[in-house]
C-alpha cells in the first residue's frame, strides 16, 4: 500500500512537473510573440526603407538620413517642451489636490476623489474634442458668446501651443491626484505638527516637510505622466497639428499616412528616439531615489486630523470649482449642446434629437457603434486578463521567468498607439505566415489590448497586492495544483478589481484613436475614427453624438455593475461559512 500511494505521488509530481514546464514555456512563448517580437520590428525598420514585404536591402542610409533632417529635432525639442511643462503642471496640480484631499479642511475636498475618477473615465478624445468645440476660432462657443457680448477677434483659440498645453495637463492631472493621493493619505502628520511648534509656516512647511516626505510617489507619478504625455496622440493631432506643432506620435503619424510614398525609417527613427528618452527617464529616477530614506509611518500612532488652513481654504475651494469646470463641466455641456444642434455653432436652428436618431438608425453609424462595443467588451477582457496573469507572475516567481514577463510588460509603456501599430503591422508582413493579418480587425483588436495594457496592470498590481500569498501556499498544501489556485482562490477574491479593470480598459479601448487611425480595416471604423471624420467634414454635431452615446452606455454599464455587485455583496454575505480553501481538497 505504501509503494503504491508512492508511486501515485511520484506520478503526480512528474505530471504537475511536466504541465509546469509547458506552462512556462507556452507563456515565454506567448509573451516574445505578443509583446518583444513586433517592437523589435522597430530596429529593423530603422535599417531597412521600405515595408518588409518589399525585400529591400538592410542600410544606414535611411536612419542617417533621418536624423539630418530638421524637422526631426524640432519635434524632439517640441515633444520635450511638452513634457516638461505638461508633465509639470499636472503632477504640481494633482500633488496639490492631493494634499488637499488628504490632509487639509478645505470645503469641498471630499468631491475631488469622485470628480477624478470620472475624469479619468472620459476618455481623451472625448475631452479634446469638446474642448474643440468651445474654443475653436471659427464657430467655438466661448467665441461666439464673446462676440455675443461685442468682442472682436476671437475670445479664446484653442488650436496653438496654449491649448494644447492646457489640455494635455488637465487631461493627465487625474492620473497624477490619484497616484498621489495614497501617499498623502499614508504620510504621519506629527511632521507637519512639529515643523509648526519650530516656528515653520503653512507654505515653509508644505515645501520643506509635506513634499520631501512624498517624494517616491512624485518621482513615480512625475516618471509615468512623463511617458504618457510621450505617448499621447489625439490632442497633438488635434490642436497641435493645426500650428504646426509636431510632437513624437503626430510626426511618426506623419511619415507613415501623409507622406507619399511612406518614410519608414524616418517613423522608426523618431520610434527608437522615445524608447531612449524612456528608458533615461527610468534610470534618472532610480538615480534620483537610490541611497534615500523615506520612512515617514512607523509603530507610533500617526494623527489623521485635518490641517486648519484659515481663510486661505476658500481660495483653494475656487480652484476645485475651477478646474472641473475646465477638465469635465464644460467639455460636456459643448458635446451635449453641440450633439443636439443640427449644424454646429448656428443657435437659431433650435434644438434636436436627429443627430442621435441618425446615429443609431444610419447603417454605417451603428455599425460603427457596434463594433465599439465589440471592441470594449473582447478587448477590455483580454487587457485585464493579461495585465491580471503577467502581474501575477511577477509578484509570486522568481528567477528569469519573472524578470522577462516585467520586461515584456514594460515594452507598452514605452510606446505610443502610433508606434505599436508601425510595429505590429512591420511584424506580421515580415513573416509570410502572418501576413494575412493586415489590414485585419484582429490586428486592430490586438494592438488596442496590449495598447491598454499598461492601465490595466496598474489595477492588476493593487488587486494581487492586497492578497497574502499565505492563501495560495495554503491551498498548495491541501493539495491543489497551481493552476487551480490561481483559479479557485486569486480569481475569485480579485473579481471585483477584474471587473473595474474589464470596464475601465473597455473605455480606454473606446476612446483610443491612434490605432484605429493606423490599422483600421476599410469598413470597421470604431467610433473614435468615426467621430474624428466627422470632425474633419465639418460634422461636429455628428460626432459629438456618437460620443454621447458611447458615454452614456458607459455609465448605463457602470450603474448596472454597481448595482450588480451590491447585490452579490449581500447575497455572498448570508453564507460566509464556506470560504475559498473549503472547495479545494478532493
Amino acid at each position: 500500500m505504501t509503494e503504491r500511494l508512492f508511486e501515485h505521488d511520484r506520478r503526480a509530481s512528474m505530471r504537475r512537473s511536466v504541465t509546469g514546464g509547458v506552462l512556462k514555456a507556452t507563456l515565454l512563448a506567448g509573451l516574445t510573440l505578443i509583446f518583444v517580437y513586433p517592437v523589435a520590428m522597430i530596429v529593423l525598420g530603422a535599417f531597412r526603407d521600405g515595408l518588409p514585404s518589399d525585400n529591400m536591402p538592410f542600410t544606414m542610409s535611411g536612419l542617417l538620413a533621418a536624423f539630418e533632417a530638421p524637422e526631426t529635432w524640432h519635434t524632439l525639442w517640441n515633444s520635450i517642451v511638452l513634457v516638461v511643462v505638461c508633465g509639470t503642471i499636472s503632477v504640481a496640480g494633482g500633488g496639490l489636490f492631493a494634499w488637499i484631499a488628504a490632509n487639509t479642511n478645505v470645503p469641498g475636498r471630499k468631491l475631488l476623489t469622485p470628480i477624478m475618477v470620472i475624469n479619468l473615465f472620459v476618455p481623451p478624445l472625448f475631452h479634446t474634442l469638446g474642448w474643440i468645440m468651445l474654443g475653436n476660432a471659427q464657430n467655438g462657443l466661448l467665441n461666439q458668446f464673446g462676440r455675443a457680448l461685442g468682442t472682436h477677434g476671437p475670445l479664446i483659440n484653442i488650436q496653438g501651443w496654449g491649448g494644447l498645453i492646457l489640455l494635455t495637463s488637465l487631461g493627465y492631472m487625474p492620473f497624477a491626484y490619484l497616484l498621489l493621493l495614497g501617499a498623502f493619505k499614508n504620510r504621519d502628520q506629527s511632521l507637519d505638527e512639529a515643523a509648526a511648534i519650530s516656528g515653520a509656516g503653512t507654505v515653509r512647511t508644505f515645501f520643506t516637510i509635506t513634499i520631501p516626505s512624498v517624494g517616491p510617489a512624485i518621482t513615480g507619478a512625475a516618471l509615468l505622466i512623463a511617458v504618457l504625455v510621450f505617448q499621447s496622440f489625439d490632442g497633438p493631432q488635434l490642436i497641435g497639428r493645426q500650428a504646426g506643432i509636431y510632437v513624437f506620435s503626430t510626426q511618426i503619424y506623419h511619415y507613415v499616412r501623409d507622406e507619399a510614398p511612406a518614410e519608414y525609417t524616418k517613423a522608426f527613427a523618431l520610434s527608437l528616439v522615445l524608447i531612449l528618452l524612456v528608458l533615461l527617464l527610468f534610470l534618472a529616477q532610480r538615480w534620483m531615489l537610490r541611497g534615500r530614506s523615506f520612512t515617514t509611518l512607523t509603530g507610533k500612532t500617526s494623527r489623521r486630523d485635518p490641517q486648519e488652513l484659515g481663510p486661505v481654504r476658500w481660495v483653494l475651494s475656487a480652484l476645485i470649482v475651477v478646474v472641473v469646470l475646465l477638465n469635465f463641466l464644460l467639455p460636456l455641456f459643448a458635446m451635449v449642446l453641440g450633439s443636439l444642434q443640427p449644424i454646429f455653432g448656428v443657435m437659431s436652428t433650435g434644438l434636436t434629437l436627429d443627430n442621435y436618431v441618425t446615429m443609431l438608425t444610419d447603417p454605417q453609424f451603428s455599425s460603427s457603434l457596434a463594433l465599439t462595443a465589440w471592441l470594449a467588451v473582447i478587448g477590455g477582457f483580454g487587457s485585464i486578463a493579461i495585465a491580471l496573469l503577467t502581474t501575477y507572475v511577477t509578484a509570486r516567481r522568481r528567477g528569469f521567468l519573472r524578470s522577462y514577463t516585467s520586461f515584456a510588460v514594460w515594452i507598452p509603456w514605452a510606446l505610443p498607439g502610433v508606434v505599436l501599430g508601425l510595429a505590429y503591422m512591420f511584424a506580421v508582413l515580415y513573416l509570410p505566415a502572418f501576413r494575412g493579418l493586415y489590414g485585419s480587425a484582429f490586428l486592430m483588436t490586438l494592438v488596442l489590448v496590449v495598447a491598454t495594457i499598461p492601465v490595466s496592470s496598474r489595477i492588476a498590481e493593487g488587486a494581487l497586492a492586497q492578497l497574502s500569498p499565505e492563501l495560495e501556499e495554503a491551498g498548495r498544501m491541501s493539495g491543489a495544483s497551481a493552476g487551480r489556485v490561481l483559479v479557485t482562490i486569486v480569481l475569485r477574491l480579485v473579481i471585483p478589481s477584474f471587473l473595474a479593470g474589464w470596464f475601465l480598459s473597455a473605455l480606454f479601448i473606446s476612446g483610443n484613436l491612434a490605432v484605429p487611425m493606423l490599422l483600421a480595416p476599410p469598413g470597421l471604423e470604431p467610433v473614435s475614427l468615426t467621430a474624428f471624420q466627422q470632425f474633419l467634414t465639418g460634422e461636429m454635431s455628428r460626432g459629438a453624438a456618437l460620443f454621447m452615446i458611447i458615454l452614456i452606455a458607459a455609465f448605463v454599464v457602470l450603474a448596472l455593475a454597481a448595482v450588480s455587485v451590491k447585490l452579490g455583496g449581500r447575497i455572498l454575505g448570508r453564507d460566509r461559512s464556506a470560504g475559498p480553501l473549503s472547495r479545494l481538497t478532493p
